[in-house]
């Protein structure tokens, strides 16, 4: 059966349903990081077309080193493809305490670089898979060590033609 396109209620409809049936995609890695994470995570499939508006990228505890600053950064991809043009970054800063922090930008935190998306790679559609990637760089040993990251990456449907 084909899908239905309209006549819709208004032209954000297909934004507002999405809003209610297709949460931000999600996924953590559980526990302390002092390597790479060893590949990509599957987010999720994606059931209706869409884009990537934002991603946001969290750790609970940023680490501490003397040596080498303990450095996080986040990549998304479609299908393999990388959807940023600047990924996030989450790194320790001199001084500072050990402590949670994230690339929402109204949080404010220190140490941290914005996702920027990359508007030519950031659409999919219907069963294209998205997927995540952590990487670590900084001390085998440090102080006190990068834990828990997670990502959030939040769409938008891509209106039916």
């Amino acid at each position: 059966m084909p899908k239905y396109t309209g006549p819709l209620p208004g032209s954000d409809f297909a934004r507002q349903v999405a809003g209610v049936n297709l949460p931000p995609f999600r996924g953590t890695i559980s526990g302390e990081v002092v390597a790479a994470s060893g590949g990509y995570f599957t987010l999720g499939v994606a059931n209706i077309r869409g884009k990537i508006v934002r991603v946001v990228a969290s750790v609970s505890t940023a680490g501490k080193a003397d040596s080498t600053v303990p450095t996080g950064t986040f990549d998304v991809r479609i299908n393999g493809t990388t959807a940023l043009s600047t990924p996030p970054v989450i790194a320790h800063v001199s001084g500072e305490a050990a402590q949670h922090k994230t690339t929402w930008s109204e949080a404010g935190d220190t140490g941290i670089t914005q996702a920027v998306v990359n508007n030519a790679a950031c659409d999919f559609g219907v069963g294209d898979i998205l997927s995540w990637n952590f990487a670590y760089t900084g001390s085998d040993s440090p102080t006190a060590k990068m834990a828990n990251p997670s990502i959030v990456v939040e769409t938008d449907p891509i209106p039916p033609v």
